[in-house]
């Protein structure tokens, strides 16, 4: 067994324009211009054959009030349809992996003094069992869970727990 540990990070627009619920968090308010994280999946006996285990995110502000988000996870890049702070939309509905939550407001969620973190497993049983059609790679996107209000300039990073499957 092999673990992997493969993360993305992006910072967000410079505004504190509050999110509601459905609403996309990206790099970018241009739809054009959202450039969706991507994931390396380690391996060299099965390469795109994985489980993941757990999703964590960590972002830079101290902000814990309503800070409930979806990972949405693509095996080939989404393109969507509007920029960050407006409604998710995404192409790719033939190459979509799954999602999972991450609550950073109450535990398993955590405040310090430099940011917040969380996680959370797959929103439909306890792993996802993945084989790529193509490719090493996955693709990510945030959606606001809640009426999240962002800090300006707000970096957040996702690190997925990955086993290599045999």
């Amino acid at each position: 067994m092999q673990i992997w540990n493969p993360a993305a990070s992006f910072t967000r627009p410079n505004d504190t324009t509050a999110y509601t619920a459905g609403d996309l968090i990206a790099n970018s308010t241009t739809a054009g211009s959202v450039v969706p994280m991507s994931f390396a999946l380690g391996g060299n006996n099965n390469p795109g054959l994985t489980r993941i285990t757990r999703a964590r995110m960590s972002k830079t502000s101290t902000t814990v009030t309503a800070a409930s988000f979806r990972l949405h996870l693509y095996q080939t890049s989404p393109t969507v349809t509007n920029g960050d702070n407006g409604a998710f939309t995404s192409n790719q509905a033939a190459n979509y992996l799954g999602n999972i939550n991450i609550d950073m407001t109450t535990t398993p969620g955590a405040k310090f003094s430099d940011g917040a973190n969380g996680q959370g497993a797959a929103a439909a049983g306890s792993e996802m069992q993945l084989r790529l059609a193509s490719g090493t790679t996955i693709f990510g996107l945030i959606e606001a869970i809640g009426a999240y209000v962002p800090t300006a300039l707000e970096v957040f990073t996702v690190t997925l727990e990955s086993v290599e499957a045999y």
